[in-house]
């Protein structure tokens, strides 16, 4: 067993991982396992410095406590979100089922209790990293892969698109209509269950975001405002789509 798991370090692939925890002992601990299986870990204790520490670092991977004295997980997870689709997973050392389903909801990629072994944290880390790095398929075009299955969007070269449910679900609406226009009325009853109202901006906030994180700068738009009725999806940037 162990010589299996020597020669996984050596020729696995090696994480990079920036692990922001304000509990030291746990977190030294944590990543001196996590160093000693062949990842790279890059440990913070104080969230301030996690912007500049993700820059300089580019890791492939983030681990995040959910309770940081006066911040918490759930909030520097949604900052992140705006303009990064690194993976992420949370550590919660208090189990709260609404805590657990916001994070996923706004583009947690697991979610894992403290108590849980470094080995187990070792193997989600692995499980996730294989699904938001899926190669592309080598030949062939390079092109947008929607995978309603595993709701997943990856683009041209094989990286994950990171959609939150609900712009997953507005991505799919709008393409399965097939280019033709959708009202808001219909995306808000389909996609947040609610009502449609002239003052509800969800529909809106919810297609500038898939925008942002679909169309390149200065490329023409992915979803066409239609006037007076809603928005369609006109295709993906510079590539085809297999669905």
């Amino acid at each position: 067993m162990e010589a299996v798991e020597a020669k996984q370090r050596r020729g696995g692939t090696r994480h990079r991982i920036v692990l922001l925890d304000d509990d030291v002992a746990y977190a030294e601990s944590l990543a001196a396992f996590l160093n000693a299986q062949g990842c790279e870990v890059h440990t913070l204790h104080d969230a301030d410095r996690l912007e500049a520490e993700m820059a300089e670092v580019q890791p492939d991977l983030l681990l995040l406590d959910q309770c940081l004295g006066t911040t918490t997980g759930t909030d520097i997870l949604r900052a992140i979100r705006a303009s990064s689709g690194v993976p992420c997973i949370v550590i919660t050392g208090v189990s709260n089922p609404l805590d657990r389903i916001v994070n996923l909801e706004i583009g947690a990629d697991d979610e894992v209790d403290k108590s849980a072994s470094p080995r187990e944290l070792l193997a989600r880390i692995r499980a996730v990293s294989r699904r938001c790095q899926k190669p592309a398929a080598p030949g062939g075009p390079r092109r947008w892969a929607l995978d309603v299955d595993r709701r997943e969007l990856r683009r041209p070269d094989g990286s994950l698109c990171h959609l939150t449910s609900s712009e997953f679900d507005l991505l799919k609406a709008l393409w399965d209509a097939k280019g033709q226009p959708v009202s808001r009325a219909t995306l808000m009853k389909n996609v947040y269950r609610r009502p449609f109202t002239a003052t509800d901006r969800a529909v809106d906030t919810g297609v500038l975001k898939l925008r942002g994180k679909i169309d390149p700068p200065g490329a023409s738009t992915s979803i066409k405002t239609v006037r007076g009725i809603g928005y369609a999806f006109v295709g993906f940037p510079d590539a085809e789509i297999e669905a």
